[in-house]
């Protein structure tokens, strides 16, 4: 039997193909996708390569999947033909940098060792296939808000306002933190908008001139060793740099200089630009810097928790559904933040 792959050979060159599809072995499984999540990794491999994901030419990719089990092995419990699961990407083969490169973008993905718990998650009729789809990031987002010490009445200042941004917001919110305290950064208008619909009062359009005073009213202000900073406890940087030859300062580099006296910044973002950081500010100003990517099985299951609470509509995040066969359309669309919030591959169209 044959399926088609989706395959990434380098920079702008994707390509489908048919593979031969593998003998079940007895302790795997092998699922049928039903619906794929592009990440800004996705895109960023698209424009600029993927050495920086892990992802090494002419291999499938794409890791952002709700599936069903189509094969099983004769040793596996408990996992019949027809569950729908969400796939755990570190642990689904034993190589952990294969992460990035699952075969979310193919029609099936091989799954070793599998069980429920550990590298699957058997998911009910609660979560749709749109939601299922981004349990994945929606845990990168809740390691990233979980390295922050929750204080009462503190407000929180998120750079870039895409999919892992606004799950850092849903997961502060989830522990309580008030709407009004989170404050998110964006260029794209269409993402903010999704933001304020989901009653994130605080929301700043990076493109607009004078855009940190604006971001002030809402954190408050406070020292920081530049200057006039944000009483912001925490900033979450979420944006990153996709251009490497971008001119000017990344949201990351102009938030230091906002980043108040003791304030922390968590960084998740990948950055294809060289960042600047001043050290000698960074020591003076008890600026600290925490590195908040990746995700453990403990937040795989918080975000279909969450999901399963119904607190956000994450539906509404979905802006575009292309069909498996004009996967590639999807994948360049997907590079205009400004056109798109959340694209979904879907299998089954």
């Amino acid at each position: 039997m044959k399926y088609r792959a989706l395959l990434y050979n380098g920079p702008k060159d994707l390509e489908f193909a048919e593979l031969d599809m593998p003998e079940c072995g007895d302790n795997d499984v092998i699922l049928k996708n039903r619906m794929a999540s592009i990440c800004g990794s996705d895109t960023d491999t698209w424009l600029n390569g993927g050495e920086m994901h892990y992802i090494p030419p002419h291999v499938e990719f794409g890791h952002e999947v709700v599936s069903e089990i189509y094969a099983v092995g004769k040793n596996v419990k408990d996992i019949k033909v027809g569950d729908r699961v969400a796939p755990f990407p570190l642990k689904v083969t034993p190589n952990s940098r294969k992460a990035g490169w699952l075969g979310g973008f193919s029609e099936y993905i091989y799954c070793t060792n599998a069980a429920y718990d550990y590298n699957l998650w058997k998911l009910d009729d609660s979560i749709s296939d749109k939601e299922a789809a981004m349990i994945e990031p929606f845990s990168v987002g809740i390691t990233t808000a979980d390295k922050a010490v929750l204080r009462e009445g503190a407000t929180y200042l998120i750079l870039g306002c895409g999919l892992i941004g606004f799950c850092v917001a849903a997961r502060l919110a989830d522990k309580g933190v008030p709407r009004k305290n989170i404050t998110l950064i964006d260029k794209s208008e269409l993402r903010l908008q999704k933001a304020r619909e989901q009653g994130f009062n605080g929301v700043c359009n990076a493109g607009n001139d004078n855009f940190w005073d604006e971001v002030f009213e809402y954190t408050g202000k406070a020292y920081s060793v530049y200057g006039p900073g944000s009483n912001a406890d925490y900033i979450f940087e979420c944006a990153g740099s996709m251009y490497p030859d971008a001119k000017e300062p990344t949201l990351m580099e102009q938030a230091m200089k906002v980043l108040k006296y003791n304030g922390t910044m968590v960084v998740t973002g990948v950055h294809r630009q060289q960042v600047n950081i001043n050290m000698q500010k960074l020591v003076f100003g008890l600026q600290n810097i925490v590195y908040g990517s990746g995700n453990v099985e403990y937040h795989f299951k918080e975000a279909i928790r969450i999901l399963q609470s119904k607190q956000f509509n994450f539906e509404t995040l979905v802006t575009q559904v292309y069909s498996f066969e004009d996967a590639i359309e999807a994948i360049k669309f997907t590079c205009d933040p400004n056109k798109c919030f959340r694209v979904l591959i879907s299998y089954n169209s």
